[in-house]
């Protein structure tokens, strides 16, 4: 192989970029059969919730299960999945948010956010930004704390995580306590080193992020899409804390690296993980002790937070 990528990432990182993005269809059709179901720590039901333009979308609530019944004031994260705005949320998402809804005694809510290539920007993060004020408004309803509301995404859900909280401060709506960013896509200018260096890493690679940005944004400009790129935006001073994880061998890990240094310099204190010897998308291994330290990482930091 020709990265160092761990050995517990050996089932994820035989697929390349290129394989993901034409068969992100049939990957798609695996995906919507494979519904989370309740397990005996952790309860699921869906919902239909607040979309762009009046739509409804279906939304997941996580909670646990020794909690649900007991207390009206549990934590809540808003779970934006990845899949570069054109797979549906993996196995491995819910997964991940399970872990965080019983590690956490929290109740983690994930808007099935609509796809690409029909919906482009701006209906991914006008969905959750609009599921997002619906949960604001229902707390009590949910059982939830609207004060110790986190926001998080991998990916494509990092770019809408990060975007959330733009859209939030530009239109004096409430911040979450804190934001957590998993190898996030920020910058569509593609002009760190990491893109030019990693055309042909696993799962995600510089050419598979031009065409994603091709397809989102259809030559928009940055005054028509300006939450789409938060990298670019002016001013950042705004966030919360911020928990940033980056993948070792992936094009967007200097991306990431830079948006947490430039949250730093406008004054916001971040926290900033560099996982060693993985690709993009390596939240999939869930049985690996790579994700085990991670999760471990996220969760005393979130902890920490509340």
């Amino acid at each position: 192989m020709k990265y160092n990528i761990d050995k517990e990432l050996k089932s994820i990182s035989i697929y390349s970029g290129s394989v993901v993005g034409r068969l992100y269809p049939l990957l798609n059709i695996g995906y919507k059969l494979n519904r989370p179901k309740s397990d005996k720590f952790v309860g699921v039901r869906r919902i239909s919730t607040p979309g762009y333009k009046g739509a409804k979308i279906p939304t997941l609530i996580f909670e646990p299960k020794k909690l649900a019944e007991s207390v009206e004031d549990l934590p809540c994260i808003m779970f934006f999945h990845g899949g570069g705005f054109l797979m549906s949320a993996s196995g491995a998402h819910y997964q991940v948010a399970k872990w965080y809804a019983h590690k956490l005694n929290a109740k983690v809510i994930m808007p099935d956010y609509r796809l690409m290539p029909k919906y482009t920007y701006p209906v991914a993060i006008e969905d959750c930004y609009n599921t997002y004020i619906w949960v604001l408004k229902n707390a009590s309803k949910l059982g939830i704390n609207k004060e110790r509301l986190i926001v998080t995404g991998d990916s494509a859900g990092g770019n809408i995580a990060g975007a959330v909280v733009s859209m939030l401060h530009d239109r004096k709506e409430s911040l979450p306590k804190c934001v957590m960013l998993i190898y996030p896509a920020l910058d569509k200018r593609m002009i760190t080193e990491s893109m030019k260096k990693f055309t042909d890493t696993p799962i995600w690679d510089s050419c598979c992020n031009k065409l994603f940005w091709d397809m989102y944004l259809k030559n928009q400009d940055f005054k028509q899409a300006k939450y789409a790129s938060i990298s670019e935006l002016d001013l950042l001073d705004y966030f919360p804390e911020t928990y940033v994880e980056v993948a070792e061998f992936d094009c967007l890990h200097d991306e990431g690296i830079a948006f947490a240094d430039r949250l730093k310099a406008e004054g916001i204190r971040v926290e900033v993980h560099d996982i060693k010897g993985a690709c993009h998308g390596y939240e999939a291994a869930t049985k690996s002790s790579l994700i085990r330290r991670c999760m471990k990482q996220r969760v005393n930091w979130i902890t920490k937070m509340l």
